[in-house]
């Protein structure tokens, strides 16, 4: 409440009245500073000031909030860092009790604040990124093929490092698993040159049916840290292009006609008739695939590369093949299975004809359907998955064409060439260690097969190991090597479906 009659009553007599001294220093300061008065005449309102103040108190009001930045197959989770405000209205009273008494018409609200322990600087960077990552998939693209990673996929293996000091929120993928992504796409995209394909044509004289095929290598390094980079939000771009290296496709003859290939080298049959429809699908396809392959002197066939991708995507079914896990050995659903069939088919009349061997393994256990001429231990087995290969080098002074056919019943290679300046010589197998097999049938359920259907997958075998000797020889010179086997007994199993 303010006495104006009373204010101006004191700024008239200002000045005016008093003792003389007093009255000529006041009109001095007059001269250079404003003189107050009235200051008894002014009185406050004290519940209508307290009642204001707590309604501006309680629109300053705010909790401190704890800032939050997580990730989940479900999504992103944030929640911003906010600072705590609270309206001192006790001191905020007296400020502006005092500003009143002095004639000042602005006063400064006593606030006190509580800041979060992290800011909203520490966050953004990671946030950002994060929904960078979260808003589409991550494409990789290498050689024409394509590798989506979904948002929930990369979810499972981003860890935020949350801010601590100073130091800002940080995404980290799991280097493992980047690692497992760059092998699954070595796999796909990974192959050596392919040979030419050839066939006989009018006349009997060899015509080139296809190029032969370059290579390609996928940088596992570069392309690991550009998944870093994409799977952190770290990249302007979701689509990521894997850096490939191309090896050139191997030389080709000029003259396909002048390329004697008039001889059998050597032969081998295997049966396939009667198995499951995916087996003998994935047995022809590869027959289709290696038919025609001409194997020039000096170079090195490689069975999964001439093969190619054993994928779905790339025409194979899913039937079964061996598989070994902590020292157990199992029959399992594969995709391409069958194939190593065709590899052992291959290896017989590659190993009998005297051609160097640079990679072969065998199977787990003996499968009889396989056996050479009576003969054991002679098999060869492939999963491109792990790198398991079957390659072998034209170390001949001329070239090599296969024939490769399946006619539903029979698996066929024959070896053509010019003869050989070698012999070979194959001493029967020395079997020992026989471990008798296990007779029990052994029943396991599947989801893969009707309910109540049943198929017999793997039969008992007996175990052994077995050594088969080669001698190559050309004049003087004789090159003798053991191939040496150990097959693990085999059992009967039976699939039943659920």
């Amino acid at each position: 409440v303010i006495d104006v009659d009373g204010i101006v009553d004191d700024a008239l007599s200002t000045g005016h009245t008093g003792y003389g001294p007093t009255r000529l220093a006041i009109l001095w300061r007059f001269k250079s500073e404003p003189y107050v008065v009235g200051g008894d005449r002014l009185s406050v309102d004290q519940v209508r000031l307290s009642s204001q103040l707590a309604s501006l108190a309680g629109a300053i009001q705010q909790t401190r909030v704890d800032g939050q930045l997580a990730v989940d197959s479900t999504g992103i989770t944030w929640v911003a860092p906010a600072t705590g405000r609270a309206l001192d209205t006790q001191n905020t009273q007296a400020e502006i009790m005092s500003a009143l008494a002095n004639g000042q018409t602005e006063v400064a609200l006593v606030i006190h604040e509580d800041a979060p322990p992290v800011s909203l600087a520490q966050y953004i960077d990671a946030r950002d990124r994060l929904h960078r990552v979260w808003d589409a998939p991550i494409e990789l693209v290498a050689v024409d093929q394509t590798w989506p990673l979904t948002p929930d996929q990369v979810s499972k293996h981003i860890t935020i490092v949350q801010p601590v000091g100073g130091n800002p929120a940080q995404l980290k993928i799991d280097k493992k698993w980047v690692d497992a992504v760059v092998q699954e796409i070595s796999i796909g995209v990974d192959a050596t040159p392919q040979s030419a394909r050839a066939w006989w044509g009018d006349g009997g004289r060899l015509v080139k049916t296809r190029d032969a095929k370059a290579g390609h290598t996928l940088d596992a390094d570069k392309s690991a840290a550009l998944i870093q980079a994409a799977t952190t939000g770290e990249s302007d771009s979701n689509r990521v292009e894997l850096p490939v290296a191309t090896i050139a496709p191997p030389t080709q003859p000029a003259d396909f006609g002048a390329i004697d290939v008039s001889t059998i080298l050597a032969s081998s049959s295997t049966t396939y008739g009667g198995g499951l429809p995916e087996r003998s699908h994935n047995i022809e396809l590869a027959a289709s695939l290696l038919n025609g392959a001409l194997v020039l002197p000096g170079q090195t066939f490689s069975f999964n590369s001439e093969v190619g991708p054993t994928t779905v995507e790339a025409g194979w079914q899913i039937a079964y093949g061996i598989a070994e896990s902590n020292g157990q050995i199992t029959t399992v659903p594969a995709e391409a299975g069958g194939i190593c069939q065709v590899a052992t088919t291959v290896f017989q009349p590659v190993f009998f004809s005297g051609f160097r061997i640079d990679e072969r393994a065998s199977h787990s256990y003996w499968i009889p359907r396989y056996a050479y001429q009576g003969n054991v231990g002679i098999d060869a087995a492939v999963e491109s998955t792990v790198g398991l290969d079957m390659r072998w080098t034209n170390d001949g002074p001329s070239p090599v064409l296969l024939e490769v056919y399946a006619d539903g019943e029979d698996l066929t290679v024959n070896l053509y060439g010019a003869p050989l300046p070698w012999r070979v010589e194959v001493d029967p197998p020395v079997i020992t260690n026989v471990v008798t097999a296990d007779p029990t049938v052994h029943y396991q359920e599947t989801d893969t097969l009707p309910s109540g259907s049943q198929r017999a997958i793997e039969h008992a075998q007996d175990g052994f190991d077995v050594t088969v000797t080669r001698r190559v020889i050309q004049g003087d010179n004789v090159v003798s090597e053991n191939f040496s086997t150990t097959y693990a007994p085999a059992q009967n199993v039976v699939l039943v479906g659920i």
